[in-house]
C-alpha cells in the first residue's frame, strides 16, 4: 500500500507523468502550429523538430530568477510554487486507467465538487501572481484573470453539473460507467458548452485576454523568468491535462473504449481536444475583454441555464428515470 502511494505521487498519475506531459504539450502545439503557420524551427531543429522543445526548456531552466526591487518578495517567491501543486491536486480525482482502484487515487462521492473547487482555486492564485509582482502590467494581467475566470467559471460549472442530474451522482467513475451513446448525444450541448467555457479557464485563444502581450506586455508573467516561469507554465499544461480529462471523463466515457478500456483510450481523446484547441489558437484572433465579458454572460451562461432544463427534461421523458 505504501510503495503504491509512493508510485502514485511520483510516477503515475504523479509528478513524471506530468512532466512528461508538459514537454508533450509543449512539443504538440509547437509541431502542430508550426504546420499550420509554415513555421521553421519545430519542423527542422533536430528530429522531427524535437530539439526546438528541448532546447527552449533548457534555456528557460538556465536563466537568472529576477526578483524586481519594489515586489513582494515572499508572495512573489511563493507563488510560483504553491500554484503548480493546486493545479495537480484534480489528477487524484480523476479515473485514469482501470489498472487502479476504480481508476482513481482518491475514490470519493464528491468528485465533480472536488474538481470544482480545486479549479476554481487557479485564478485566485494567478491573480496574486500578478499582485505580488507589483508591476502595472502584471496587476492588470491578474485583474484580467479575475474578470474571466469568474465570467467563465459560471457556465463551466453549470456545464460541469449536467451529468451529476442526468446520473444521479457526482461520482466520476459512475458517472464515466453510466453513458451510453444515447446519454453521449444528450450530454453534447453540455460537452459543447463546457469546451468553450475551458477554453476561458485556460486562458486559450480567442480568450488568451490576461496574457496579451501587444496590450499589457506579458501580463502576470512579466516580471517572472528563469525556473519560477517554468514552474508557472508547469501548473498552466497541468490544468490543461486536468480539465481536458475531466471533459472526457464526463461527457465522452473516459477510459473506455469500444472494443476495451485503457488508459491510451482517455488519452487520445485527450489528444483529440488537443487539437481542437490548438487549431483553434491558429486560426482565430484573440477577443476584446468586453467582447469576452458580453458573450459569457449574454450567451454562455444562459445557453448552460437552459441546458440544465434540457438535461431534466431528457431525464425524465427521454430516459424515464
Amino acid at each position: 500500500m505504501f510503495n503504491n502511494i509512493w508510485f502514485e505521487i511520483l510516477v503515475f498519475p504523479g509528478l513524471l507523468f506530468l512532466l512528461a506531459w508538459t514537454f508533450f504539450v509543449f512539443y504538440f502545439a509547437r509541431k502542430t502550429l508550426a504546420r499550420i503557420h509554415k513555421r521553421v524551427g519545430p519542423h527542422f531543429n533536430g528530429p522531427a523538430g524535437t530539439l526546438q522543445t528541448v532546447f527552449d526548456v533548457f534555456k528557460l531552466l538556465t536563466k537568472e530568477n529576477i526578483t524586481p526591487k519594489t515586489a513582494d518578495p515572499y508572495l512573489f517567491s511563493i507563488i510560483p510554487l504553491v500554484t503548480p501543486i493546486i493545479a495537480s491536486l484534480p489528477v487524484i480525482l480523476i479515473p485514469w486507467t482501470p489498472l487502479m482502484h476504480n481508476g482513481v487515487v482518491l475514490d470519493t462521492q464528491y468528485g465533480i465538487l472536488g474538481l470544482v473547487v480545486l479549479i476554481g482555486v487557479e485564478p485566485f492564485l494567478l491573480f496574486l501572481t500578478g499582485f505580488g509582482s507589483n508591476n502595472k502590467y502584471s496587476f492588470l494581467g491578474g485583474m484580467r484573470v479575475l474578470a474571466q475566470m469568474l465570467s467563465m467559471e459560471t457556465p463551466f460549472f453549470l456545464a460541469a453539473l449536467s451529468p451529476a442530474i442526468l446520473f444521479g451522482t457526482m461520482n466520476l467513475h459512475d458517472i464515466m460507467y453510466s453513458n451510453t451513446w444515447l446519454t453521449t448525444l444528450i450530454l453534447l450541448p453540455g460537452a459543447i458548452i463546457f469546451i468553450i467555457a475551458m477554453l476561458g479557464i485556460l486562458e486559450q485563444p480567442p480568450f488568451n485576454i490576461p496574457e496579451a502581450e501587444q496590450e499589457i506586455v506579458y501580463g502576470f508573467y512579466t516580471e517572472y523568468s528563469g525556473t519560477n516561469y517554468v514552474l508557472l507554465k508547469f501548473a498552466e499544461f497541468t490544468e490543461i491535462l486536468v480539465v481536458s480529462a475531466t471533459a472526457v471523463t464526463l461527457f465522452f466515457s473516459g477510459y473506455r473504449g469500444l472494443f476495451f478500456d485503457s488508459f491510451f483510450c482517455l488519452f487520445l481523446k485527450i489528444v483529440l481536444i488537443a487539437i481542437l484547441m490548438v487549431t483553434i489558437r491558429a486560426s482565430n484572433p484573440r477577443l476584446r475583454l468586453d467582447q469576452m465579458l458580453k458573450f459569457a454572460w449574454s450567451w454562455l451562461v444562459p445557453l448552460a441555464i437552459l441546458n440544465i432544463v434540457w438535461i431534466i427534461f431528457a431525464k425524465l421523458y427521454i430516459l424515464g428515470a
